[in-house]
């Protein structure tokens, strides 16, 4: 897994730094806009606890959780070109329930906290080139960058007592993804391939894929 995250940064990098040469830096600086969304999480985050437990899946329940982004508008890498980039600083909660019924050991537990991610995202797109009050398009994008994860939980034993953990960490995140837009609106479906956090004892495998709805000011 992490050779295909190497990979596909390396892609992104030299494609946008192919064309950076070509751009002004009121191009390459654009002020970013405001997309306000919510997303439903699919997926498991795998702990381990050096010592105590190893592996422990914490699964996506079924609320829907704030997304606040950042984002730039399109950059498109000629005037006939449907290929182009932008980047996006991304901030999202998380509240996630242990399941493992086949496990002796736990009976319950959450993991809960929050992940700010920061990539350039390349991208194909079809329709409208731009946002406007009737203008719609829909594209394929595949985005990678860093991950920041901080978060809390806890573990239930058999016997009622609890074991407490806390992790926080930077790592590697990408995605692939479906996107449409109508107007402001966004509607987009990113599949993630898994953060891995090392902190201290507690080793972390971030990996929610997320079917999101947004608006962009």
């Amino acid at each position: 897994m992490k050779k295909y995250g190497c990979l596909i940064v390396g892609t992104i990098v030299l494609s946008v730094g192919s064309f950076a040469h070509a751009m002004d830096l009121e191009t390459l600086f654009r002020v970013p806009g405001v997309k306000l969304g919510i997303a439903k999480s699919t997926g498991s985050v795998d702990i381990t606890k050096k010592g105590q437990f190893n592996d422990v899946p914490f699964n996506s329940s079924n609320s829907v959780t704030p997304v606040v982004s950042l984002i730039q508008s399109p950059y498109y890498f000629s005037e006939s070109s449907r290929w182009g980039y932008h980047t996006e600083l991304s901030a999202s909660y998380f509240d996630l329930d242990y399941d493992d019924g086949d496990d002796d050991q736990f009976v319950g537990g959450d993991y809960k906290g929050y992940s700010v991610s920061f990539k350039p995202v390349l991208f194909y797109q079809w329709g409208n080139r731009k946002l406007c009050s009737s203008c719609k398009s829909w594209r394929v994008e595949l985005g990678a960058g860093v991950h920041y994860l901080n978060a809390d939980g806890k573990l239930k034993n058999a016997d009622n007592s609890q074991e407490k953990f806390d992790s926080s960490g930077i790592g590697f995140n990408s995605h692939l993804g479906a996107v449409v837009n109508y107007k402001n609106w966004e509607l987009g479906l990113r599949v993630v391939v898994p953060t891995r956090l090392n902190d201290d004892d507690i080793k972390v495998e971030h990996g929610l894929s997320s079917v999101s709805l947004g608006y962009r000011f």
